[in-house]
C-alpha cells in the first residue's frame, strides 16, 4: 500500500514525506494503491487527512482522494486497505506535508490587524471625546458670556441706580436734625443699604470671574458642611486627593451647587452618623464623591424623585449641563454614595497636566515647525 502520485493545483509533484508546499497550494489530488494478487478490484480503502478530516473517509474501491480549498497548515494523509479476506491493515501508509500560508494568513498579520483595529478604535474614541469636549466647552463659553452680560447690566442699571438713590437719601439725611427720630431711622436704613450694595458688587464680581481655584471649592464645601453640623448631629469630614486645579467658572459653580444640595439632603434626611466628601483631582477626571451611612434612599424616589421636590432632578440637570452624569448608589439601611466625574479638559482651566489629545496634536505639529 502506497501513495503513488500527488497533484498540487493540477501540477504533478513527487509525494515525499515532509513535503513543504508553496503558498496557495490548496487543491490536492492524491492517488494511492495497494497490491493484491487475487482480485485487486475488490480491495477496499479508507483514508483520513489529519488536520482536516474528523472521521475516516470510505471511498470503497476508489483510489483517489480530492481536497479543495485547504487552508495553510500541517497535514498527514493516512490511507489503509482491506484485503480479499476482509482484514484491514491498520498501519497503512502516510504522507506528511505542510502548506505555507500567504502573508495575510500568518499570525503576525492577524496580530497586526488586531493592533490596527484597536488603534483605530482608540483614535475614534479620542476624536469623539474631543468633539464632545468641544461642544461642552462651547456651551460653557456661551453661559459665561451670558453671565458677563448679566453682570454688566446689573452694574450699569441696578447697582448704579441703587447708588444714585442712596446719594439722594443721604442728601435728605443731611437736611434732617440729628435729634429727629427719622434721622436715626434713615441712618440705619442707609447702613443696611450699604451692606446690600457691597453684596451686590461681590455678586457681580463673581459673575465676571473667569476662573476659580480648586482650593476655594474645598473651603466652600467644608464651610457648608460645618454649618450643617451645627443643626444636625452627623459628623462631617472632607478629604482632598491630588493637587487642586484652577476650575472653569461654570463648572465650579455647578459642582458646588450639586455638593451643597447633596449635603443638605444627607444632613436633613439620611439620619446618618457620618457624612464624607472626597474631591479627587486626577489627570483625566475630576471626581466629587459624597457618601453617608444613613438609612438610604427609596428606589422609587431615587429613580423618579420625590413628589413636589426637585433636588435630585436638579442635581442631575446640573451635571448634564457640564457634560457629566450624576451616579447615585443607595440601599435601604446601607447609606448612599453620590459620584460626579467630570473630564479634566472640561473641569480645569489652564491645567498643567496635558491631556492625551493635546500631546498627540503637539507631536504631530512638531515636525512641521522644524
Amino acid at each position: 500500500m502506497s501513495v503513488e502520485s500527488l497533484k498540487v493545483n493540477g501540477k504533478e509533484t513527487t509525494p515525499v514525506d515532509g513535503l513543504v508546499l508553496s503558498t496557495g497550494s490548496n487543491d490536492l489530488e492524491i492517488d494511492y494503491t495497494a497490491l493484491s494478487f487475487v482480485n485487486p478490484k475488490k480491495v477496499l480503502f479508507r483514508y483520513k487527512l489529519e488536520g482536516h478530516d474528523s472521521n475516516w473517509q470510505e471511498p470503497g474501491v476508489r483510489r483517489q482522494a480530492l481536497y479543495n480549498d485547504l487552508p495553510p497548515g500541517h497535514y498527514r494523509f493516512h490511507v489503509i486497505a482491506c484485503n480479499n479476506d476482509g482484514v484491514w491493515n491498520e498501519t497503512g501508509n502516510a504522507l506528511n506535508f505542510f502548506i505555507a500560508p500567504t502573508f495575510y494568513q500568518t499570525s503576525w498579520f492577524r496580530s497586526l490587524c488586531v493592533v490596527a483595529a484597536i488603534g483605530l478604535l482608540r483614535l475614534f474614541y479620542l476624536l469623539r471625546l474631543k468633539q464632545a469636549t468641544s461642544q461642552i466647552q462651547e456651551r460653557l463659553g456661551a453661559r459665561l458670556e451670558e453671565r458677563e452680560r448679566i453682570a454688566r447690566e446689573l452694574h450699569d442699571t441696578l447697582l448704579q441706580g441703587f447708588q444714585g438713590l442712596m446719594l439722594r437719601f443721604q442728601a435728605v439725611l443731611n437736611a434732617l436734625p440729628n435729634h429727629e427720630p427719622a434721622y436715626q431711622m434713615m441712618t440705619k436704613a442707609l447702613d443696611k443699604a450699604d451692606e446690600i450694595l457691597i453684596e451686590g458688587r461681590q455678586s457681580v464680581r463673581d459673575l465676571r470671574e473667569e476662573d476659580t481655584c480648586g482650593g476655594e471649592l474645598s473651603e466652600m464645601i467644608a464651610h457648608c458642611g460645618q454649618e450643617l453640623t451645627q443643626d444636625y448631629p452627623s459628623l462631617f469630614d472632607l478629604a482632598v486627593v491630588g493637587t487642586p486645579q484652577v476650575f472653569n467658572t461654570i463648572v465650579f459653580d455647578e459642582v458646588y451647587r450639586i455638593a451643597r444640595e447633596a449635603l443638605i439632603n444627607a444632613f436633613r434626611h439620611a439620619q446618618a452618623t457620618k457624612i464624607e466628601v472626597e474631591l479627587t483631582y486626577g489627570n483625566a477626571l475630576f471626581y466629587l464623591k459624597i457618601r453617608d451611612d444613613g438609612k438610604g434612599i427609596d428606589a422609587e424616589v431615587l429613580t423618579k424623585g420625590k413628589t413636589g421636590h426637585w433636588g435630585l432632578s436638579g442635581m442631575r440637570e446640573r451635571a448634564h449641563k457640564i457634560g457629566s452624569q450624576l451616579n447615585i448608589w443607595s440601599n435601604p439601611g446601607a447609606g448612599t454614595e453620590i459620584e460626579l466625574p467630570i473630564p479634566a479638559e472640561v473641569a480645569y482651566r489652564d491645567s498643567e497636566k496635558e491631556s492625551l489629545w493635546r500631546r498627540i496634536k503637539r507631536l504631530v505639529k512638531k515636525p512641521l515647525e522644524v
